[in-house]
């Protein structure tokens, strides 16, 4: 892309675009799908083998490299010794058949653009007030291991480290043998004052492409209610077996995955809803089912929705229970409440997108990130670039080349901003 328009330095140049080209088509690489997307799920050998490179490839642009005790890789630059940090990343794993940009985006390109601005800082004697960290989080997806965002929620102590390496898969591994196994369960990470999280990603949704703007600023989330479900039934043969006499946990499960959906319907644009996982047993065609696991989503900008939801449709799932003969449980409940991201630090987003020429506008997130676990703990930021007719979690997922560099241009803006001029950045 033309970097005609953007001030002379710091500034990302076109070796720099080429640099970032190389480490993101390594990471696209590693757990590649035929189709183009990315199967590398957290302590998986293809997670391995990526944060295999990374580390390499942090250590060879002069990174000091430390992994945490729930195996956040963050890779240290040293600019202004006992000052705190500007930190900025994202994750490397991915969804089943996901995509590639999703995450990777974000750890990649903060990792080169902390590597420019520091060498270019050096090469023109600037002084800096912050030192620059980026950091791969584990577990973000939640694919492998529940809960989502797993690593920047133990970094911020809104979940421990012991819940959070006893969670296991689905065949019973914890979270903390899966990172023994891969070498990933590192010690803990000495005192980091963390000025500032920025995090670089796709957008996952098509609203900075219907409104042809280049960077989305986000300046809050919406809530989110989790629930894992499980209906229990009684096993049976599907032959003989008197219908009016089955227990059928999949009967249930069916029922309620037609009341979620029913939910987003009766409230519009207003709900999200989901089920998007069902584990059942004992999973044989010609058995009755006898349990049946759902993970459960509802998303809103409107909390009390949400409350009541949690009422309504747990009266729901009993009705459900009692019309099938079966008994309905509540496994797991989260619940994220709607956040807003810092002001100053958006305004400060806003205002450099203006600098670059850059078309952007403020936006919601609906998905969860890790900046928004981060935002509890520290000032944080949340920089979407677009993508292609919104589609994420899929091996289709894209964004345009030209777009990926666009935010390589805004994440050196803020950056630079940050560095140089600490705290009065956000003033």
């Amino acid at each position: 892309m033309s970097t005609s328009s953007i001030p002379a330095m710091p500034r990302m140049t076109p070796q720099d675009y080429q640099a970032f080209d190389a480490l993101f088509a390594l990471s696209s690489s590693i757990g590649a799908t035929p189709a183009g997307g990315l199967h590398r799920l957290t302590a998986s050998a293809a997670d391995k083998q990526m944060r295999d490179a990374f580390c390499t490839w942090l250590t060879q642009q002069g990174f000091h490299v430390h992994v945490d005790e729930i195996g956040n890789i963050f890779g240290l630059m040293t600019l202004c010794e006992g000052a705190p940090w500007v930190l900025c990343g994202s994750h490397l794993d991915s969804q089943p058949l996901g995509g590639r940009f999703d995450g990777a985006y974000g750890v990649t390109g903060a990792a080169v653009t902390m590597a420019t601005l520091a060498r270019q800082l050096r090469d023109h004697s600037q002084t800096a007030q912050r030192n620059l960290a980026v950091v791969n989080w584990t577990n973000e997806e939640g694919a492998r291991f529940q809960p989502s965002l797993t690593g920047s929620s133990v970094f911020t102590g809104a979940l421990s480290l012991e819940q959070a390496l006893a969670c296991c898969d689905g065949e019973g591994i914890s979270l903390q043998t899966a990172l023994q196994n891969i070498g990933y369960r590192g010690t803990a990470l000495p005192d980091l004052t963390v000025a500032a999280y920025c995090e670089l990603h796709v957008e996952q949704g098509p609203h900075l492409e219907l409104q042809q703007k280049q960077i989305g600023v986000v300046t809050e989330t919406w809530a989110a209610l989790k629930w894992q479900v499980t209906f229990r039934g009684e096993q049976n043969h599907t032959g003989p077996a008197l219908m009016d006499r089955r227990r059928d946990a999949l009967l249930a499960a069916a029922h309620t995955i037609v009341a979620v959906r029913a939910e987003a319907e009766r409230y519009g644009e207003a709900l999200h809803t989901s089920v998007g996982r069902l584990e059942t047993v004992p999973n044989s065609p010609n058995v009755v089912t006898s349990e049946a696991t759902l993970f459960i989503e509802f998303r809103s900008a409107d909390e009390a929705l949400l409350r009541h939801l949690r009422d309504s449709f747990g009266q729901q799932m009993q009705s459900i229970a009692q019309n099938t003969a079966t008994d309905v449980s509540l496994d797991r409940a989260q619940y994220r409440p709607r956040q807003q991201l810092h002001a100053a630090l958006s305004n400060l987003a806003l205002a450099q997108a203006e600098k670059l020429g850059l078309k952007a506008m403020p936006m919601r997130s609906v998905a969860g990130h890790d900046a928004i676990s981060m935002s509890y703990h520290c000032p944080s930021a949340l920089l979407f670039v677009p993508s292609i007719d919104g589609l994420s979690h899929n091996e289709r997922e894209f964004t345009a080349t030209a777009d990926l560099h666009r935010g390589l241009d805004m994440l050196m803006a803020m950056l630079t901003e940050l560095c140089l001029k600490g705290e009065d950045a956000l003033c």
